[in-house]
């Protein structure tokens, strides 16, 4: 069977596509040629840390412990259950928190018609600082809001949770806000037709519909908390993040890969359940009934609650939610169950908080107006930070940024096919191709799986701890930084693009394929143009957050704004300059918060 002259086309069907990958490519050339090579002398160690990744151990390789000591693996279970308590109180702070803030950053509640006017002037401003409030939350990352909180409240756990919680309950909000914003309104407004309040509408309609995608979106968030709270550990948290470091500082290799293979096995285990669930939640089963099949003797109310009792359901739903709600209950209060760990907060008194804190703020002030009191006197100090080192480590910082997201995309749209459900598959689209031989169907089906698993190893190590073992095994430069960030991101955009691929309606994709088209080209020239704009989205929100990641990344030896923040805070303690560097990389996050917000808008009409 011919295949259609159409389908013989190029990479991306329309010039703006074309035009948009050839600015990418151009793009990270120019990025390149700015971040240097990468460093020449490659550390010996390298070869005994990929072959220990096939001989893991659960004993130690410390010779010189003590016989008394506690073993191995119950150390790296204590520091891994850490791991997930504090990702678990920080989430039980973020979801109250982002709701709250998520419903003051939606407009769906605002009252409508033409007698409502004033209201909706009034509510603008409110509207305006909380939408600035989020993102001046979600633009610092969790490690620098835990910096801040143990220099100004003191070593204790509680200080990670809420650091934890910050950004989240920030992104959670801005998630929370934008799908109620962007549902169907027709329901709300019946509801408000039928003489409801805005409010009750918003509540009764809006709410009941986001439901499933908040869930499921909360879900993903505590995997990333996981991920955040192991970070935790290089600053010093007991999380398996700490152990991490100390094994590979001492080249224990085994016990070092022993700690990623159960890190990586608990946040693939939560991206599991997060998948069966959003398959569920998407896929509820229909309780419709004709009335008239009841028996006439039968009462109506009693025959719904025998369709309500008897309607088909799926057990996991309510397992997942109990079991959430129960290890919570106990991260809180370990107490219940009589588990011995470390305190939340620890038993210093109050006072001495409060002089922590004051303390801390004065020393955020800028040094002149510490000095003089006039915030005039500050500008001189800021234009001398900015000029040297602030402007070229912003610069650096957006590069690496660029740089990576850049090569993430470009190694998830070369593996997308293989990875599709949709594609990937013995029979793609339900479709047989019959040329296709036996061993070439088995091949597709296993490297569909295969890539699948690498996007979600990929994803599932976080990119400080991908960063920090590529600059002890590569040496310092920007390239290990770019590639964690790259390799991160590409197990993000696998899969996000992937679910985009998949919930394109397969219509016109099986059409071209009953015309002899191949899975590749399919993919080129029906999948990936129709899904161009959602995908390109997801670029720019992964962008915005390399750039926080790679603030960060700095602080383990790059070139980035997190370099200066770590030589400020570690040699001076000048938490003033500190300060300053964070708000650099905020200021940036908050432009490209809202440039995407306009592009956003703009491919959504297109």
């Amino acid at each position: 069977m011919s295949v259609p002259a159409n389908i013989k086309s190029g990479l991306f069907s329309g010039s703006s596509r074309k035009i948009t990958a050839l600015v990418l490519l151009l793009l990270f050339l120019l990025c390149a040629w700015s971040l240097g090579p990468m460093a020449t002398q490659t550390p010996s160690q390298s070869d005994g840390f990929l072959s220990a990744a096939f001989h893991p151990t659960l004993t130690d390789q410390n010779q010189s412990l003590p016989d008394d000591a506690t073993p191995f693996y119950t150390r790296i279970l204590m520091q891994m259950a850490n791991t997930v308590r504090y990702a678990m109180i920080a989430m039980s702070l973020a979801v109250p928190a982002g709701m709250i803030l998520g419903f003051l950053a939606s407009t769906a509640w605002w009252p409508q018609g033409a007698g409502s006017k004033m209201a909706r002037i009034l509510l603008r401003p409110i509207h305006l600082s909380v939408r600035l409030l989020i993102t001046l939350m979600r633009s610092i990352h969790e490690l620098i809001w835990a910096i801040f909180f143990l220099a100004a409240i003191g070593d204790e756990p509680i200080t990670a949770c809420v650091a934890i919680a910050l950004p989240f309950a920030g992104t959670l909000a801005k998630v929370f806000s934008e799908i109620t914003d962007e549902l169907p309104r027709q329901a709300q407004d019946q509801a408000i037709a039928s003489g409801t309040s805005s409010i009750q509408a918003y509540l009764t309609t809006l709410i009941p519909q986001s439901a499933p995608d908040m869930a499921t979106y909360t879900l993903y968030r505590f995997e990333c908390a996981l991920r955040s709270s192991a970070v935790l550990g290089f600053i010093g948290i007991e999380t398996i993040g700490l152990s991490i470091q100390k094994s590979f500082e001492n080249n224990f290799y085994n016990e070092l890969w022993t700690q990623l293979y159960l890190l990586i096995g608990v946040i693939m285990l939560v991206d599991i359940l997060g998948s069966q669930l959003r398959k569920r939640l998407n896929n509820i089963p229909s309780r419709q009934q004709d009335i008239s099949d009841r028996e006439p003797t039968t009462s109506i109310k009693k025959y719904i609650r025998h369709i309500k009792r008897h309607a088909p359901r799926w057990r996991m739903t309510r397992v997942i939610f109990w079991t959430t709600a129960t290890c919570t209950l106990i991260a809180w209060f370990p107490s219940l169950l009589h588990i011995k760990t470390a305190s939340l907060i620890n038993d210093s008194s109050s006072i001495d908080r409060g002089d922590r804190v004051m303390h801390f703020l004065e020393k955020i002030t800028p040094e002149p107006v510490r000095e003089s009191g006039a915030w005039s006197d500050a500008i001189p100090w800021a234009t001398e930070l900015w000029t040297s080192p602030g402007k070229e480590a912003l610069f650096n910082t957006l590069t690496i940024a660029t740089a990576a997201i850049i090569l993430a995309s470009f190694a998830a749209w070369l593996l997308l096919p293989a990875a599709s459900r949709a594609l990937a598959h013995a029979r793609p689209l339900q479709v047989f191709h019959g040329k296709e031989s036996l061993i070439r169907h088995t091949l597709w089906k296993l490297g569909g799986l295969i890539t699948r698993t690498f996007f979600l190893i990929s994803r599932s190590i976080p990119e400080y701890i991908i960063a920090y073992l590529l600059i002890g095994l590569l040496g310092i430069s920007a390239w290990p930084l770019v590639l964690a960030l790259a390799l991160h991101n590409f197990g993000i955009l696998g899969r996000l693009w992937g679910e985009v691929i998949e919930n394109q309606p397969p219509a016109a994709t099986r059409q071209i394929m009953l015309g002899g088209a191949t899975r590749l080209q399919c993919y080129l020239n029906s999948y990936l143009p129709e899904s161009f704009n959602r995908l390109m989205l997801y670029l720019f929100y992964r962008w915005e957050t390399c750039v926080r990641e790679a603030t960060i990344l700095g602080m383990l030896g790059g070139i980035s704004l997190g370099y200066h923040i770590k030589i400020a805070r570690n040699f001076s303690r000048a938490y003033d300059e500190m300060f300053f560097y964070v708000l650099l990389g905020a200021a940036v996050i908050f432009i490209g918060d809202t440039l995407s917000f306009f592009l956003r808008r703009s491919l959504m009409r297109s």
